[in-house]
């Protein structure tokens, strides 16, 4: 007999309706509102809904009749300060019933979290949180999906990575009357940027990477950045028209322009139809072959350039002050491959000293003003540069990107480690993980809230980074945004239920564009024109994994509120 209860109750539960519910409110309405979804509500409409609030259990209850048959839900209340005196509203809408709270305060005012303690939603993400933990002491990394080591040695000086906008920081800092005379703005960032390529294995850490040599790297992750080679073409096109050698003298010397004050890096026409491409050496800035007066320019170590007929030339600008000139150069002047970290200019004379402090460590200033691949903003991109994706030698999942030229291997040395796929400590996920709260979608969030206030745009186009094909359209609808999705069982009487606790996210709008036809393609070019979208830029994978989580997400809102104007809504934590 007893078994046979046990059997009947087995049946009864599996037979029993499973409704999905999402709880949500935004910051400038101080209203909770519920979603509760199910397919049968599309073939027939409730009757007699009714909500009694419990909030001394955290429940809601809901009954009503379907088909007939009737039904009761219990679904978690989340902790806030609900209005007691305000009944609950709730309506039938089509394929969902809806139920609305009022709230006593915003569920983010203060008082909220010290009437409940413990149920506030997590710490944002925090650089400066990040920077601290990772200072102090020795930390290796972590593969976040198999635990793989990935560094053979600890990481020490991590510093944050300065912004790649030095210049606008410079000039609102001192005022454009104060940078304008003397370029006080251009020497400022010069001597930044020097502190810090004076730096040697330094380690750069910005909101979404952690970017480090790659000689921290263990051996077998090593053997796969290393073996790429450059391209026959380049190295035939290096031969032919470079003659390039590396001294291993330190010293610098003052040297002259002979018999000519113009400038020695520069593009010199290859045949009829060719343009020759200055170089991004390993070890200093890049050098042309070109001719003076029939001599020969070769460079020592520190990146000074001789000439073979005793001739020199004298440099009047740091080559980082020209790398920055340069990748803002106009689109009238980009016609050479690269952009070209040289310039051949002095400063008072004092450019064999600058010089030599400026070359210690040239390629961690290309690293800063490379920056992260993991959101690439349209005046950020570099030509010709190519972000090649870091695989784990044990599980090939992503771990990050590093940039290269002409070849696989990266182009400064170092590679970019995605906070969202990268553990600080054992075991991933643990109390001293650094970046256990670091997922794709948060990463990306903040980026895109940081640009929306910046750039005051809310419409924006993720596209490839390597094809630059739309990918994504998305729309912010809301910043502040907090929700909670789960099930509830119809007709349960078990007492026991889940906590809700409602997470921080952004509600948006977004269409995937990646299979999209050329006719369509054109009408997204329109609209990011017409509404001067962000351009936003991504490496496929992470494209791909973030529009898992839109469609994710998209799941959590009836059929009927998912969509807008031919955009889907959905949600991401922030």
């Amino acid at each position: 007999m007893a078994a046979s209860s046990s059997l009947l109750a087995a049946g009864d539960s599996a037979h029993r309706r499973q409704w999905r519910y999402t709880w949500e409110t935004l910051a400038h309405l101080p209203l909770l509102r519920l979603y509760l979804s199910h397919p049968a509500l599309s073939a027939a409409a409730p009757s007699g809904l009714r909500a009694d609030l419990r909030l001394e259990a955290d429940l809601l209850l809901l009954s009503f009749s379907l088909a007939s048959d009737p039904v009761s839900l219990r679904v978690p209340v989340p902790r806030v300060l609900v209005d007691p005196s305000a009944p609950p509203e709730c309506r039938a809408a089509g394929d969902h019933l809806e139920v609305r709270l009022t709230l006593v305060l915003p569920v983010d005012h203060p008082v909220v979290a010290a009437a409940f303690p413990g149920a506030g939603p997590p710490a944002p993400l925090s650089l400066r949180d990040d920077l601290k933990s990772l200072s102090s002491g020795d930390v290796h990394l972590y593969c976040k999906t198999c635990s793989a080591r990935l560094t053979k040695q600890p990481l020490r000086d991590v510093v944050e990575m300065p912004s790649l906008n030095w210049e606008d920081v410079a000039d609102n800092w001192f005022g454009g009357c104060c940078t304008s005379f003397g370029g006080a703005s251009e020497k400022l960032i010069s001597h930044y940027i020097n502190a810090y390529g004076r730096l040697q294995r330094t380690t750069l850490l910005d909101a979404t990477s952690i970017i480090i040599e790659k000689d921290y790297l263990e051996t077998d992750i090593v053997s796969r950045v290393d073996t790429s080679v450059p391209s026959v073409d380049f190295v035939a096109l290096e031969e032919a028209m470079f003659n390039v050698t590396l001294e291993s003298d330190h010293t610098a010397e003052k040297i002259k322009l002979n018999n000519s004050e113009e400038e020695v890096c520069h593009e010199k026409k290859i045949g009829s139809n060719h343009l020759q491409p200055p170089v991004l050496l390993e070890e200093g800035p890049c050098i042309d072959n070109t001719e003076k007066n029939g001599g020969t320019p070769w460079t020592d170590q520190c990146g000074t350039i001789q000439l073979n007929n005793g001739g020199d030339v004298n440099s009047e600008k740091s080559t980082s002050d020209c790398f920055i000139e340069n990748m803002e150069q106009t689109s009238q002047e980009a016609d050479s491959n690269l952009v070209d970290p040289c310039s051949c200019c002095g400063d008072n004379g004092d450019s064999g000293k600058a010089g030599l402090e400026n070359q210690r460590d040239y390629k961690l200033t290309k690293s800063i003003s490379l920056g992260s691949s993991f959101i690439v903003k349209e005046s950020n991109l570099v030509k010709d540069v190519n972000w090649v994706e870091l695989l784990c030698s044990h599980c090939s999942s992503s771990l990050g990107s590093y940039p290269s030229q002409y070849s696989d291997a990266p182009s400064d040395g170092r590679v970019r480690l995605f906070k969202c796929y990268t553990s600080s400590d054992l075991p991933v996920g643990g109390p001293h993980d650094v970046f256990r709260g670091h997922t794709l979608e948060k990463l990306f969030v903040n980026l895109l809230l940081e640009i929306a206030e910046d750039e005051i745009s809310f419409r924006t186009i993720v596209r490839d980074l390597k094809t630059k094909r739309p990918m994504l359209q998305i729309v912010l609808l809301s910043s502040k945004a907090w929700m909670f999705s789960g099930y509830c069982y119809e007709n349960e009487m078990d007492g026991s239920h889940v906590t809700a606790h409602l997470q921080p996210t952004v509600k948006l709008l977004y269409s995937n564009c990646s299979s999209a036809s050329e006719t369509d393609l054109r009408t997204v070019e329109e609209w990011s024109s017409k509404y001067r979208a962000e351009q936003l830029y991504m490496m496929a994978g992470q494209i791909n994994e973030l529009t898992e989580c839109l469609s994710s997400a998209k799941d959590e809102f009836p059929l009927s509120c998912s969509s807008l104007e031919g955009m889907c809504l959905s949600s991401l934590e922030r």
